[in-house]
């Protein structure tokens, strides 16, 4: 499992040429150097030296797609956030990462240690996904739970 540890000031050095070729493949994962260089002015075995150089160093993790929720059928998102047991905390996190619909999975400080994303095709799978796949892990003791009613932006971090 992947732990994402916040550690503030630790972030790698990158310059506005690293920014620029981030920015262009966070719009499309899929870009050709030759199209990073032609939009950037950049050359492209700069392109391509830097490219191989942020994903031998984790700045960039994976290259991936998005796909529409409604294509996909998964159309219901949700945020959870849960209380554990202290002793169980680790367990529930290793538990609940294993769940597919739970997308995201986050230790947060406050009343509650955990926030989740969830997704499902609809409230009764969601009810379905909460009762006997959420609630049934060990170590979880209370959730809060919110259906997202519209979503007005979704995407990564800035670059």
């Amino acid at each position: 499992m992947k732990k994402y540890k916040i550690d503030v000031g630790d972030s790698l050095e990158l310059d506005e040429v690293d920014r620029t070729i981030l920015t262009n493949l966070r719009e499309d994962s899929r870009m050709s150097l030759q199209e990073i260089s032609r939009r950037s002015g950049i050359a492209d075995a700069t392109v391509q030296f830097r490219l191989k150089r942020m994903k031998s160093q984790g700045v960039i993790e994976r290259f991936t797609i998005s796909a529409s929720p409604a294509a996909t059928g998964y159309t219901v998102t949700a945020i959870m956030l849960v209380q554990t047991d202290s002793e169980s905390h680790d367990r529930a996190v290793r538990a609940l990462v294993l769940i597919p619909e739970i997308t995201e999975v986050y230790g947060i400080l406050g009343e509650y240690d955990l926030f989740l994303k969830v997704w499902s095709r609809g409230l009764e799978e969601l009810k379905t996904i909460i009762n006997d796949r959420i609630r049934s892990v060990e170590g979880v003791k209370n959730l809060l739970e919110i259906v997202v009613m519209d979503r007005a932006k979704e995407e990564s971090p800035p670059v």
